[in-house]
């Protein structure tokens, strides 16, 4: 099997999900039969690998980005993942780190809009759950009173 070197350079660049690779192969003009033995082939060299994609995917996310669970499934689940894997995968540690982030972002976000009620939306609308969204309040709050 002759790989295409755009698609090998898509591949090695960064890891990709099997999806991500079937619509570069689409992109490609693959047929479908092809597109199917370079996803074997590829999946058995271990370039493509769903799971190990969530791990470091969800490692990233903690190291670089202040985002909510809501989010990384999203990402997750736009990029192919299947839902049980992501959910396999969610656990304790990113609950801890969502929570973290609210308050971050609360923080941030309050000092350029001042606005408790803002805020608030701003959070729940990057999808943070209502608990943390809460915590993040109530820290704002304790800060302003301090």
């Amino acid at each position: 099997m002759i790989l295409d070197n755009k698609l090998m350079k898509y591949v090695l660049f960064k890891k990709r999900t099997e999806k991500e690779v079937r619509q570069k192969c689409k992109q490609l003009d693959y047929t479908e039969d092809y597109t199917d033995e370079i996803i074997e082939y590829l999946t058995e060299a271990g370039y493509i690998n769903d799971e190990v994609y969530v791990q470091k995917y969800n490692q990233n996310v903690i190291k670089l980005k202040k985002c909510s669970v809501f989010e990384i499934k999203m990402d997750l689940m736009r990029r192919g993942v299947d839902d049980d894997l992501i959910e396999k995968y969610i656990d304790d540690s990113l609950y801890e780190y969502e929570e973290e982030c609210a308050i971050e972002l609360a923080q941030k976000k309050y000092r350029s809009e001042n606005d408790m009620d803002k805020v608030k939306k701003y959070l729940i609308n990057k999808g943070y759950t209502r608990s943390n969204v809460s915590k993040a309040i109530d820290n704002l709050a304790n800060l302003e009173d301090n």
